[in-house]
């Protein structure tokens, strides 16, 4: 018989193991150059009075799509709350189509006119094709509109989307914050500090539960919060309404708005914040009875069913 290999030369190829293990950084800077690069041929066309190719939103959209796990449905749409409420057209919505159904269908397929109950959202990004100040206020004014929607507070206890375990609840924490970000394709050179000290002094007026948790300018960097411990560890801050203490295993010294400049690898810091996030958030849909058909009657008469 031929003679038995030698199964421990079997081990796994490492010729290429610095680039491999770099995949997601090479893809998030891949996403960000396509996204710019389809971008400035967008605002060719516009400048030059064409038709308009696909949006700069569209472009996006189709980025993350990539970038996402599939269980995340990426969308355009209005977000609207039990009582009415809503913020208007999002640019981009991160929902849960699985357990979470839309209140409104759109014409088409790909319809802004979608409406989506808010105990469905796990994020909104409000795409700026070129920010400035004016622009920055809009996509603000926007996600502070979003996240004053009432939704439902999702129990820490609740391991999956349709069960909760009661023991494991605790007043202090939850699984449903929300983490929500503008995206500005470019600015003027120049500009970048500006925008950003703009976007912490706005946040600094709002209440912690409405900030804005992140400001992504392709190109330039990426602003938001960090922590810092009474013992100078720094970690994210993923939640300004939160103290991160049952996330972080410390409660925060300090809170710091930070400024991460990079040509080209702001979109991988965002990324790496918004996948933790995903991984946090359990969303809750015991809404799902009657809660957005409250005032559906029923209607004709009621006869006793009798054994046949």
């Amino acid at each position: 018989m031929k003679p038995l290999p030698n199964t421990s030369d079997w081990q796994p190829k490492s010729n290429k193991r610095a680039a491999l293990s770099n995949t997601r950084l090479q893809t998030c800077r891949s996403v960000e150059a396509r996204i710019r690069a389809e971008s400035d041929i967008e605002k060719n066309f516009n400048i030059n009075n064409f038709d308009a190719g696909p949006g700069i939103e569209d472009i996006v959209r189709d980025q993350f799509r990539i970038l996402l796990p599939d269980r995340y449905a990426i969308t355009p749409g209005v977000v609207i709350d039990s009582s009415g409420d809503h913020c208007g057209e999002c640019d981009l919505i991160i929902a849960n189509r699985f357990w979470g159904s839309l209140l409104k269908y759109g014409a088409t397929n790909e319809s802004r006119r979608v409406h989506i109950p808010v105990e469905a959202v796990y994020t909104v990004i409000e795409v700026k094709q070129t920010l400035t100040e004016d622009s920055l206020d809009e996509a603000m004014k926007k996600l502070v509109m979003y996240k004053r929607l009432e939704r439902d507070r999702s129990e820490y206890g609740r391991l999956i989307e349709n069960h909760v375990i009661t023991d494991f609840d605790r007043p202090d924490a939850s699984l449903s914050y929300r983490f929500d970000a503008i995206l500005g394709v470019g600015c003027e050179e120049g500009t970048e500090l500006e925008l950003v000290r703009r976007f912490f002094k706005i946040n600094g007026e709002l209440a912690a539960a409405h900030r804005v948790n992140a400001l992504v300018i392709l190109g330039s960097g990426y602003a938001r919060y960090l922590d810092e411990s009474s013992d100078g560890d720094i970690r994210d801050h993923l939640y300004p309404e939160s103290n991160m203490e049952y996330l972080n295993g410390f409660p925060p010294a300090k809170v710091m708005p930070s400024w991460s400049p990079s040509n080209q690898d702001s979109l991988n810091f965002f990324y790496a914040d918004l996948l933790h996030h995903l991984t946090l958030t359990v969303l809750s849909f015991k809404w799902h009875k009657g809660r957005y058909a409250k005032d559906a009657k029923l209607r004709g008469d009621v006869y006793e069913v009798m054994d046949l």
